[in-house]
């Protein structure tokens, strides 16, 4: 097949504004003392280049930020690259965002209308394909009310259907369908995949994994403005999950790293800090048996229970727990990225268990810090700092030293005589 999209180096780059002038007092000072507005360059694209053939279905994926929507709208056509060049062989139709193009005042059928002339499409052709169109949007007793009436979820399936039916080359989608109840989204999918059995070409973007693995012949990987790689879906999700676990790293140890140096500055044990729009209400430590316990045997097994309540309206939590010496030495340390996920649900309040088979840990006095956070890590809701301190007792090895206690056997084989006594 031949190549259809063509992207060679393109970069784009946006003038932001430092120091901007917040009341007209301000702007007639500036002006009048001289000085500017500082302004500095932002990189939202760096050399990207990469093609796409006919009846390829091609996706894009990364963070928030990534620059996903801006290398769709260079391709679109909405904007312009700052450097570089775009090559495109075919009729391009666009969904970026929601009701894009559409006016609030027109109805659905004006705008209907509109879209198709703009497309390049004669007014005859638009009437002819206009039944198909509302009957495909499901919109049929809103089509004649101005769109500023419709809810986003019928702005998606008049302009979906807007944008498929016009019959582009090459279509591209911005994460609309996140937008659309199942049912619709799904309707979405089937008219994509009929898309490109027609020798059609998709470009979208999309945080839905399974979409991307399941349409897509291959994906585009883009961190910080960068392409990091472009290949076959799997590979390319794969990447994709390692960037956002290293991301998730970086941003937690960021976060973690300032609570904890607050708890260590206020020189006490027992800090509690954060926002508390969800809360830790108590922590329990049970033995195998189920029962309350506050201490417990070199490599027995143990129980926590982490009681916590939503106080404020929140979409996710995340979980981190970490057990320190009395030195605040990190013993060990984990976090569940989100409730959700992990668990299936979220309630107003519940507990938490984490279970311990055997803790290897040499007598003495240990704490765990535990924090709720949100699965961003940008900040913290409720973080508990050497609050919950726990006991461990036993007999301590000779000789030992460290965190753990190991289990040794020590044995030797002679080689050939004795030497000992010479």
């Amino acid at each position: 097949m031949s190549k259809v999209l063509i992207l060679e180096s393109v970069s784009k780059s946006f003038s932001v504004q430092r120091n901007r002038p917040l009341t007209i007092r301000e702007l007639l000072v500036q002006s009048l003392l001289g000085r500017e507005s500082k302004k500095h360059t932002v990189w939202a694209l760096r050399d990207i280049s990469f093609s796409v053939r006919q009846g390829e279905v091609l996706g894009i994926i990364g963070h928030n930020g990534a620059g996903k929507s801006t290398l769709l709208r260079l391709i679109s056509g909405v904007s312009y690259p700052t450097r570089g060049c775009i090559k495109r062989f075919g009729r391009i139709g666009s969904l970026l965002e929601l009701g894009t193009g559409f006016h609030p005042d027109m109805t659905g059928r004006e705008n209907l209308l509109t879209a198709g002339i703009l497309n390049g499409l004669t007014s005859r052709q638009v009437k002819m394909l206009e039944e198909e169109i509302v009957e495909f949007s499901e919109l049929r007793e809103f089509i004649d009310q101005p769109v500023r009436t419709y809810s986003s979820g019928m702005y998606l399936r008049l302009a979906f259907s807007v944008a498929i039916h016009f019959d582009p080359d090459i279509l591209v989608v911005d994460e609309v369908l996140a937008v659309g109840d199942l049912r619709f989204q799904q309707k979405c999918l089937e008219r994509f995949r009929a898309f490109k059995n027609a020798g059609k070409t998709l470009v979208f973007t999309s945080h839905s994994i399974d979409q991307v693995k399941n349409l897509c012949d291959e994906v585009v990987v883009l961190e910080e403005g960068r392409m990091v790689m472009k290949g076959d879906p799997q590979n390319a999700i794969d990447c994709y999950n390692e960037l956002m676990r290293e991301r998730t790293e970086r941003q937690k140890a960021r976060v973690f790293g300032k609570v904890e140096e607050q708890a260590v500055l206020a020189g006490k044990r027992g800090k509690r800090l954060g926002t508390h729009e969800a809360v830790i209400t108590d922590v329990c430590f049970y033995d195998t048996r189920g029962r309350a316990i506050s201490g417990l045997g070199s490599g027995e097994g143990l129980t926590v229970e982490l009681k916590y309540r939503i106080v404020k309206p929140v979409g996710d939590l995340a979980l981190i727990l970490g057990i320190y010496d009395e030195g605040n030495t990190k013993c060990f340390e984990t976090h569940i990225p989100s409730f959700r996920e992990t668990f299936g649900f979220l309630g107003k309040q519940g507990s938490i268990f984490c279970s311990i088979p055997e803790l290897p840990l040499l007598p003495g006095r240990y704490y765990l810090n535990l924090g709720l956070y949100p699965p961003d890590w940008n900040y913290v809701y409720d973080y508990h700092w050497q609050m919950h301190g726990i006991d461990v007792v036993g007999k301590r090895l000779p000789h030992a030293s460290g965190i753990v206690s190991l289990n040794l056997v020590w044995s030797a084989c002679n080689g050939n005589e004795d030497v000992a006594g010479r």
